[in-house]
């Protein structure tokens, strides 16, 4: 993809008028990541790249209960406190019985326990990790930072159209509002999926991603799937949901979009990502049937999306494998050390496939691992390029680089002020070369990596690379001596 591409973002606009009036961007000391044009004001020789994750191949969650007999995963939350990453997947049984389960790593996420819990009764026993029966498209997300005790969980569910809270995320509470999303004013609202909401910490609002079905005539069985989005200062009352991703002219016609698996990034300023389920419908047309995979989105406020990679990030495996059918991505991401784990459900059958196979247990649940923000970077090959970002303020004394040089690869970044010029001390010259592979890799120019004596006032960065990705920046304190 060349540097014009990223000039064609939705959010390119606003980011041009605000430069163009003279504002610089108010970096703080906040990370930033790459989704857009935002810190490129000119350039030549880099590419905005959307990286793909390792998938591991474990079956880390397999039905080996009765109680998912049927199958396993479905759609997932994933909760990461501390050590304790949690998890609440759909399951079913061959009798027809929806259920969420719960289960629960401390290692990172390569092991899982299902434990007993005691909760809900199945066949006569408690003896199972069920924490409710009898639904279909949970989402599990924390609770704003102030809420009640007994509400420091919230779930959404999207069949019946209800809310829950819960104080440990086992036992759940119905929170009384009933329809939680207004089909009367959403006349296209289709809650068969994950229809993810969680307390957006940049906003301080609750945010819902809801799955709408919108007429067409171009996309098999006449409609397109896609995602709404609305907002509120309450655990409901939405109201009107605004469509914010759905397919375009640049995707196949048979393409629709199954669950968003949205979320606010956790470990950068504005930075938004969505999984979505894209499927590709057999044809031809009525059977609602097609294989999955997962694509990728991202988003500066959650409201406005690009896509400038549309193939798949997370691909089919071989024809007949466990993950040759379709996947969808859970909601949530877990840490451990210097890599992010995405969980995803994989089946070895289509869609469509279940009502003739009454049997299992069907999927697995598995996930994708990306390094620390390593979903998009810039990129400069073998030639070499450079990017210089428009005027910046920035908190703090040193900066840092999430960089990956690998052997031969390196970067420097100068400092200029706003007319463009070098400042001394901080030219391409006293430059030190940036090289390796780290998720916070100091700058240095003359062996001192101190600016902050340019804290508070609008800088211009300007990174010179060569065979390099560049993923993330960030101003920090100082190092003590």
């Amino acid at each position: 993809m060349a540097l014009m591409i990223i000039f064609e973002s939705l959010l390119m606009g606003a980011v041009l008028s605000e430069v163009a009036h003279g504002a610089p961007l108010e970096v703080g000391s906040a990370k930033q990541v790459f989704i857009d044009g935002r810190f490129v004001e000119a350039g030549a020789g880099v590419e905005l790249v959307v990286n793909r994750p390792r998938i591991t191949g474990e079956k880390l969650v397999t039905g080996d209960k009765p109680w998912e007999d049927f199958w396993v995963g479905g759609y997932m939350s994933v909760i990461q406190e501390g050590d304790r990453i949690r998890l609440w997947y759909e399951c079913a049984d061959t009798r027809g019985g929806d259920h969420v389960a719960y289960a629960e790593s401390t290692d990172g996420g390569a092991t899982w326990a299902k434990p007993a819990l005691g909760i809900i009764e199945y066949q006569g026993s408690r003896e199972n990790n069920l924490v409710v029966a009898g639904i279909h498209g949970a989402s599990v997300f924390g609770n704003r930072p102030d809420a009640p005790e007994a509400e420091r969980y919230g779930m959404y569910v999207g069949s019946p159209n209800k809310a829950f809270y819960s104080s440990e995320g086992f036992h759940w509470t119905e929170t009384g509002k009933t329809p939680f999303l207004d089909p009367a004013v959403n006349p296209h609202l289709t809650l068969d999926s994950q229809n993810v909401v969680f307390w957006d910490t940049r906003l301080r609002q609750y945010v819902v991603y809801a799955r709408f079905n919108v007429p067409a005539t171009t996309v098999t069985a006449g409609i397109v799937r896609c995602f709404g989005r609305g907002q509120s200062g309450a655990f409901g009352d939405f109201g009107r949901l605004d469509i914010v991703l759905r397919p375009d002219d640049h995707d196949p016609i048979d393409l629709d979009f199954y669950t968003s698996a949205a979320i606010e990034y956790p470990f950068a300023a504005d930075a938004y990502y969505m999984f979505p389920a894209a499927y590709h419908h057999t044809p031809p047309p009525p059977p609602n049937d097609g294989p999955i995979d997962v694509q990728f989105a991202a988003s500066r406020d959650g409201v406005n999306w690009v896509r400038p990679d549309r193939r798949p990030i997370i691909r089919l495996g071989f024809d007949g494998a466990w993950n040759a059918g379709c996947m969808y991505a859970g909601r949530g991401l877990s840490r451990h050390g210097d890599e992010l784990s995405l969980y995803y459900k994989a089946n070895d059958i289509t869609h469509g496939a279940y009502p003739a196979l009454n049997r299992g247990p069907r999927g697995s649940i598995s996930r994708a691992i990306y390094r620390l923000d390593g979903f998009m970077s810039m990129d400069a090959g073998c030639e070499g390029g450079e990017f210089t970002t428009p005027p910046l303020v920035f908190e703090g004394g040193r900066l840092e680089l999430n960089f990956d040089g690998s052997a031969g690869g390196w970067a420097r970044v100068e400092i200029r002020d706003l007319e463009g010029r070098p400042i001394p001390n901080f030219t391409e010259q006293d430059a030190d070369r940036v090289t390796g592979n780290a998720v916070a890799k100091p700058v240095t120019w003359g062996g001192s990596g101190d600016v902050s004596a340019l804290a508070g006032a609008p800088v211009k960065l300007r990174f010179v690379m060569r065979d390099a990705k560049l993923f993330a920046f960030q101003f920090t304190a100082p190092t003590a001596p």
